[in-house]
């Protein structure tokens, strides 16, 4: 297993944000995080990326523990994690901020190769390269920030909602972007997914998280009638009435 969380509980002041949380992610898979906002899963995205610590449990990557480690440390040993948001530096250039990948290597010439590929992945980002990164539309700074992170080299990239605030047919695009370079350079994804649609249609497997709780661990070739998702994520079966007459 290329990296295997295990019963990690995380702390923000006493209150606890995760509560006992296992994901594992075999190499060349696409495993997907789903649940509603406030769920825990950018606290799990960032305790694997050395942002956060554990209180409890443990993170291995590769057979190493990582947790503990600073996010440079992770991210020198193949960890990059792509942010929700964004966050493209808007004063800097397309490719400045590209580089801004590089700066955890020395391979130079690897660099200038590794340069070359994610310019001819994200055709628009060559087109753009010396444009001011803030110009660029939703979908295209998505883009950018993908391609920062394929330049620190990685062995697994975690993403924080690549869909939010993108038009669906920019989702599609980078949907399937990401499934390429799982198919082309067997690069391993975690994604953190709000849509639960949008993850059967795409990972190999499904994890559903809720209060801080782990809820439903499955393949997604198993859960295709989204009940037990929607069970998972809401926590009634749908149908049920809830508070105020409302069904799901």
């Amino acid at each position: 297993m290329l990296l295997s969380v295990e019963n990690i509980t995380v702390h923000y002041s006493r209150l606890p944000a995760l509560r006992n949380v296992s994901v594992e992610v075999d190499e060349g898979e696409i495993v997907c995080i789903v649940g509603p906002n406030g769920a825990g899963k950018s606290t799990t995205l960032l305790s694997i990326s050395g942002v956060l610590n554990p209180t409890s449990g443990e993170i291995i990557f590769d057979g190493q523990k990582i947790n503990g480690m600073n996010p440079e440390t992770v991210a020198r040993a193949g960890i990059s994690q792509v942010p929700e948001g964004r966050h493209v530096f808007t004063t800097l250039n397309v490719e400045e901020n590209l580089r801004i990948g590089t700066t955890i290597r020395n391979d130079r010439a690897e660099i200038e190769k590794d340069f070359k590929r994610v310019l001819e992945t994200f055709p628009v980002l060559a087109e753009r390269r010396k444009q001011s990164a803030g110009k660029l539309s939703g979908g295209e700074q998505q883009m950018l920030v993908i391609g920062r992170a394929l330049l620190t080299n990685p062995r697994i990239m975690t993403i924080d909602e690549p869909s939010l605030g993108l038009a669906p047919n920019l989702v599609d695009r980078v949907y399937e972007t990401l499934t390429e370079l799982r198919r082309d350079r067997g690069l391993t994804l975690l994604i953190v997914e709000q849509s639960s649609e949008r993850a059967l249609k795409s990972a190999d497997r499904l994890y559903v998280l809720r209060s801080g709780e782990m809820q439903l661990e499955g393949n997604t070739a198993d859960l295709q009638d989204g009940e037990k998702v929607r069970q998972a994520y809401f926590g009634f079966e749908e149908g049920t009435p809830q508070e105020g007459g409302v069904t799901f």
